[in-house]
């Protein structure tokens, strides 16, 4: 049975906005097949291999055809795609202002040991280790929802090291294995070249080293929200405001008693949060006086669900008082929503390629599927992918 095309709305909107964003694309067919790579995300029922998104662009034998020029644009054609993620960051934004920056992992398992960066890896979300594909991706979240604008794969010494294997995968020379917290910074630096700085928020799956990314970030003058184990230690500092707990004494994360309570009463019922508390970045703790007196300032910041006691806790620098802080975690929770959805919706588990150049290609069309899928479901009425 034939794939339902999309709506003619739908159609004229993807042409205008695969011209938008892989104009940099310096020949025609390049374009033209990006232009159906992005209508194939879209309009392919299930999952989105090449047979099925080329079988929604075509019948009959022509969709052999389809299926193999979509193979060569996304594996064999040496396109750039960072200019085309540098416009996704443009228009990410849009009319809104930005909220935040945010991070997230991606995990996707995977069977067999061909697929470009399969390797065996804990998995945050499930609590197991799994033979998977792993990426960091990085959002501009506005009070809209969160947008994918970059990503990084994460490969293990087994991909790097194999002379056949890089060979294989098309791993440019210059690429090598590191902790997900530097591939973040990385990405920080490129969108930061092009877009004024906002906070970046990033759970504990994107910040596996929270307190050497906040060193990082401090030096790059990007304020920060990161979760922190909960026992991570911190120094506290005299509080801001007196009060009948005065000076917080030493200890760690996990000392719920060191800090006052409040409660918010959202939508979903009632949060509590526990008011941030001024410490002193993680370090030494026989740190000289003068030392610590000289240091900035950060709040530590936890939250639960319910009456349970805290369960995950923030380190910032910023100075937000808590809405501020629960409307960035909020764009912390909308980034999960929008991973989930890209890989329901538009391709993000479906990518089997050998190419490191080829998953990169895949994972821009995917985000620029969904950028363009958010704004056709406003101009279709909700109808993101088929005619009625």
């Amino acid at each position: 049975m034939d794939a339902q095309p999309l709506s003619p709305v739908g159609e004229a909107a993807v042409s205008r906005f695969a011209e938008q964003v892989f104009a940099h694309l310096g020949r025609t067919d390049q374009r033209r097949w990006a232009r159906a790579y992005l209508q194939g995300l879209l309009a392919a029922p299930g999952r989105k291999s090449l047979a099925n998104m080329a079988a929604s662009l075509a019948t009959g034998p022509a969709a052999a055809t389809v299926s193999l020029s979509l193979q060569q644009f996304i594996n064999g054609s040496p396109w750039d795609w960072r200019p085309a993620r540098r416009v996704l960051a443009d228009l990410a934004a849009g009319p809104r202002p930005v909220r935040a920056w945010t991070a997230a992992l991606a995990v996707v398992p995977k069977r067999g040991d061909q697929v470009v960066g399969v390797h065996r890896r804990f998995d945050p979300a499930t609590g197991r280790t799994v033979k998977c594909q792993a990426a960091c991706g990085l959002f501009v979240a506005t009070d809209r929802d969160a947008v994918p604008v970059d990503w990084s794969l994460l490969l293990d010494p087994s991909w790097t090291d194999d002379p056949q294997r890089r060979a294989r995968a098309r791993i440019p020379g210059d690429v090598a294995p590191h902790p997900v917290g530097d591939l973040l910074v990385g990405m920080v630096d490129r969108l930061a070249a092009h877009h004024p700085v906002a906070p970046l928020v990033a759970g504990l799956d994107a910040a596996d080293d929270p307190i050497r990314l906040a060193a990082a970030l401090a030096r790059r003058s990007v304020p920060y929200l990161l979760e922190v184990r909960g026992g991570q230690a911190v120094r506290p500092v005299l509080q801001a405001t007196t009060g009948r707990h005065g000076r917080v004494q030493q200890g760690a994360v996990a000392a719920e008693s060191l800090f006052p309570r409040w409660r918010s009463r959202t939508a979903a019922g009632t949060v509590t949060v526990l008011r941030g508390t001024p410490v002193l970045p993680p370090g030494p703790a026989t740190a000289p006086a003068s030392v610590a007196s000289a240091a900035p300032v950060h709040r530590l910041w936890a939250r639960c669900d319910g009456d349970g006691g805290p369960r995950r806790y923030w380190l910032t620098d910023l100075a937000e008082d808590a809405p501020g802080v629960l409307a960035l975690l909020d764009a912390a929770s909308a980034t999960r929503s929008t991973v989930d959805r890209l890989g329901s919706d538009f391709g993000l588990l479906d990518f089997s390629g050998r190419s490191y150049t080829g998953w990169h290609h895949h994972m821009t069309l995917v985000s620029a599927a969904y950028a363009l899928g958010r704004d056709l479901a406003v101009r279709v009425g909700g109808t993101l992918r088929h005619s009625a």
